[in-house]
């Protein structure tokens, strides 16, 4: 008998005896485009949890999971198919951070109804077209109703008929947005509480999935919650045991040397001990690089669910709000009184390994706010000039100046020798850079920067910031107190 008929065979056995296959099975069969790759620990843990919820009715089930885990392919793909399908779930809700991402994990499930032969095949009853198929709610054929909501949408008191959902799946109900904003964390956790969580039964089951952008998420906070049952997974479980050699390496990528000859010569003392979640979508080699280049506080609340906690850092939440950035057309931009452009060019004794080098643009305008543009790259010495030369013929600043600490005191030469006597003020700090940085409070206090919201580079300036004295890297606003100095000259 082939495989294929046995299958359907157990599926058979399923309507009848109530004896279902694994999810994990199932999605292999039904889905194999979305699971060609066998499963992580996290999708085996979590696929054993959706296996029980239906005889556990009213759990409320939190896991946090590395971003690009493949956590929503199984949570809101795979199993609300499959509970809608075999009428184990009769009215599912997918809720997300915004509408249109709701409304694309809805497309996802309609296209299998409407497109996949295999499920079409085992399930003849529900699949193909029902009669309701909006962009917000769809009614099988078998009569399972699924509806998708954007975070804060009105939802109190949404029912069809006399029946709430009998399943809640929240997907990343915070975004960045959320990471930048206290009142926007609040405002959704708000919702949270108060709408989703009483839009249900004592019945219903809910799931939230999430990865931990803040230490005040929803998902951090449900950790702590009664009721809750939660699990959170980091994409490298256990670091390697030799460190120390991933450091050597680590000098080696930055300055763009053959760190791959350096990691296969290694590989072996490198590895050691090193647990990986899923290594067959992202190997330890592959993260450790993104770890390298997205900077270290990135990386441990993207991929580790292990943001910096707020109550650690220097500078409070509301420095941080929406109305620290700009858009390039702002009105304000035209009426500049001075500027200053600054270079770190983190290669100093106080450089941590893997700083930037950053230049930093600030503009005194006729409102006195100081708007502020960066451009924070790794380079090596020999690009730095250029890069320089680039930015000053673009922003023309009143007065430029480099950190010219021990041998940084030659760029200023050969700046002024491509600049064709244009002035570069040599930087000397005589204090240390975390007293240096503490002198931003007084301009973030009196909320007189403003960052440009475009700009990547900005927001990495701005999460070094907040993330001020526990950020792996400070090189942003280092730079950024140097040019406020300059300006503080000219005036």
């Amino acid at each position: 008998m082939s495989l294929r008929k046995i299958f359907l065979k157990l599926l058979k056995q399923h309507k009848t005896e109530r004896l279902a296959p694994s999810l994990l099975d199932w999605a292999a069969h039904f889905l194999p485009k979305h699971f060609n790759k066998p499963p992580s620990t996290m999708h085996r843990w979590l696929a054993e949890q959706l296996d029980q919820l239906h005889h556990q009715r009213g759990t409320k089930l939190n896991i946090l999971a590395p971003r690009n885990s493949a956590k929503s392919t199984i949570a809101a793909l795979a199993y609300p198919l499959h509970e809608i399908l075999t009428q184990r779930e009769p009215y599912i809700w997918i809720i997300s951070d915004t509408m249109s991402q709701a409304h694309t994990h809805l497309d996802n499930i309609k296209t299998e109804l409407m497109t996949n032969p295999l499920l079409a095949d085992a399930y003849p009853d529900a699949c193909g077209k029902g009669n309701l198929w909006h962009a917000g709610a769809i009614r099988l054929r078998n009569g399972g109703v699924i509806e998708a909501y954007g975070t804060g949408q009105q939802i109190r008191g949404r029912r069809r008929a006399e029946n709430k959902p009998t399943l809640m799946i929240c997907d990343d109900l915070q975004s960045d947005r959320h990471a930048l904003s206290e009142p926007a964390r609040q405002k959704s956790r708000n919702w949270f509480h108060d709408a989703i969580l009483k839009a249900g039964s004592q019945n219903t089951n809910v799931i939230h999935l999430a990865t931990a952008l803040h230490r005040e998420a929803i998902a951090m906070e449900l950790l702590q919650t009664p009721g809750w049952r939660s699990k959170t997974f980091r994409a490298i479980e256990q670091f390697p045991k030799n460190m120390p050699l991933w450091t050597e390496w680590e000098m080696l990528y930055i300055n763009r040397d053959d760190a791959d000859a350096f990691y296969e010569k290694n590989r072996t003392a490198m590895d050691e001990d090193a647990v990986v979640l899923w290594p067959e979508q992202e190997s330890l080699y592959d993260l450790m690089k993104m770890r390298v280049e997205s900077g270290y506080s990135s990386f441990e609340r993207e991929k580790q669910n292990s943001p910096i906690n707020p109550e650690l850092c220097e500078f409070p939440e509301k420095y941080f709000e929406e109305h620290i950035w700009y858009v390039p057309n702002d009105a304000a931009n035209g009426n500049i009184v001075a500027s200053a452009l600054a270079l770190d060019p983190s290669k100093g004794k106080d450089a941590a390994l893997g700083d930037y080098s950053a230049f930093i643009y600030v503009a005194l305008c006729e409102d006195g706010i100081f708007y502020v543009d960066a451009h924070l790259e790794r380079l090596p010495i020999s690009e730095l000039v250029a890069k320089g030369v680039e930015l000053y013929a673009k922003y023309r600043p009143t007065i430029f100046g480099v950190e010219a600490n021990q041998f940084q005191e030659l760029l200023c030469d050969e700046f002024e020798k491509q600049l064709l006597g244009t002035v570069c003020y040599p930087i000397r700090n005589t204090l240390g850079k975390q007293t240096r940085i503490r002198r931003l409070d007084s301009y973030l206090a009196m909320q007189r920067l403003r960052f440009c919201a475009d700009s990547a580079s900005c927001r990495l300036v701005v999460e070094q910031l907040r993330s001020f004295p526990l950020a792996s890297h400070d090189d942003g606003p280092d730079a950024l107190e140097m040019a406020l100095r300059l300006l503080e000259a000219t005036q």
